[in-house]
Formats: structure tokens, C-alpha cells, sequence
């Protein structure tokens, strides 16, 4: 009888403790999580720079669908919340670092239960031009004190003089002894390079649409003509 007693009990409490587990319910994540932060060159965040999530329908990004669009915080960072587990194309609208505009853009991949923290410094997202001035009559001495403007496109017109684009150019320099001179600009941006003469501001020659690729380097002569 002791025996039979004993067994009713273990039997109730096994059947006590299958009905609490019974109740468990399980939550498996099935999104990832994707923030975006812009810094300038001194790690300072870059507040209300409009941000855009594309998704793409083909392996070449070509196609894109706008999904979302917010702005940062006054610490430079995005928060898209949460999102489907795949790659999204991330777009800024032209941050501004030292006056000047970049474009940059990268795809983004977000994973089933984590948070993709993207830290992006928006200057490295640029491009190096190495140029060597050259007189157009004698190519084999270089021009040196030959102003040159780095211009974006959208902003140049036609005209004899740089004294327009001084203020509107990117970047300005001036060639060596060697002709040489050397300019960091954003990349996938278009640019107009004029050169004129640093006394008179006169037009020596001008270049139009040149775009750099992200990290590439160009080494090239430019041609003055007197």
C-alpha cells in the first residue's frame, strides 16, 4: 500500500511538471537590426543628414526599391529598426565634411538576431588625383605655378576666368617646381578642372567630367596653353 502510495506521487508530479513545460512558449527572431552612424575627421557625428534604405532587385544593385528614409541624430546616427535578413544598399544625401559635399554609398548586410552597427568616417570615401602640368608646346618641361581648381560640375559654366570659382571650387592648389600637385576629393562625384594663371586669373585650359573611385589613386598630366 506504502509502495502504491509512493508511485501515485512521483506519477502527479511528473504530470505537474509536463503541464508548466507545456506553457513555455518560444520566440524565435527572424529579423536583424541596422544602425547607421556618419562621423567627420575629428569623430564628431554628422546630425540631420537624410539617409536612404534601397533595397535592389538584381546581384549588380542596378535596379533599387527606396524602402525607408530617415534622418540622423544630433550624434549622426540612424536607426532602421528592425529589417528582413539580407543586403540593403545604404545612401546619404551628400554629407558635408570641411565644406565640402561626398557621396557616399555602400551595401549593408543585416543578419537574423543581431544588430548591424555601421560606423562610417565619410571622408574615406574618396579618391586621389596626381596631376603634372605640362606646356602644351614642349611637353617635356613641366609648368610650374599653374593654379588649378578642383570644381564640381553642377556648379561650372563656361568662362575665361577663375575668379568666379574661387569660392565655389572644392579644392584649389598650385604646381611645384616639377608641375606637380595633388588633390583628395570625394569620389563618384563629377569634377571640372580648371587651370589658369595665378597673377591674372586667366583660363589656361579646362577638363571637364572627371570621377575618381573610392580609394583609387591617378597619376596624369594636365596641358596648359598659353
Amino acid at each position: 500500500m506504502k509502495l502504491n502510495f509512493t508511485l501515485l506521487i512521483l506519477i502527479l508530479a511528473v504530470a505537474t511538471s509536463c503541464k508548466k513545460t507545456s506553457n513555455v512558449d518560444l520566440t524565435l527572431s527572424t529579423s536583424g537590426k541596422l544602425t547607421y552612424k556618419m562621423l567627420d575627421d575629428a569623430g564628431k557625428g554628422l546630425p540631420n543628414v537624410k539617409v536612404s534604405l534601397f533595397d535592389y532587385v538584381n546581384d549588380f544593385g542596378t535596379s533599387t526599391i527606396l524602402l525607408d528614409t530617415r534622418f540622423t541624430d544630433q550624434n549622426g546616427l540612424v536607426d532602421f529598426g528592425d529589417l528582413n535578413p539580407k543586403t540593403y544598399l545604404v545612401v546619404p544625401d551628400s554629407p558635408m565634411v570641411n565644406n565640402v559635399k561626398y557621396v557616399p554609398k555602400e551595401f549593408i548586410q543585416v543578419v537574423t538576431g543581431k544588430t548591424k552597427d555601421k560606423v562610417l568616417k565619410v571622408s574615406e570615401y574618396s579618391g586621389t588625383y596626381n596631376f603634372t602640368v605640362k606646356n602644351s608646346n614642349n611637353s617635356n618641361f613641366p609648368a610650374k605655378n599653374i593654379g588649378i581648381l578642383m570644381i564640381p560640375s553642377n556648379r561650372f559654366s563656361y568662362g575665361s576666368s577663375a575668379s568666379p570659382y574661387l569660392n565655389v571650387a572644392d579644392f584649389k592648389g598650385t604646381s611645384n617646381d616639377l608641375g606637380q600637385v595633388s588633390f583628395k576629393v570625394p569620389s563618384n562625384k563629377l569634377y571640372t578642372v580648371f587651370l589658369y594663371n595665378t597673377i591674372t586669373n586667366n583660363s589656361l585650359g579646362t577638363m571637364n567630367n572627371y570621377m575618381i573611385e573610392k580609394n583609387a589613386t591617378v597619376n596624369m598630366p594636365l596641358y596648359v596653353y598659353y
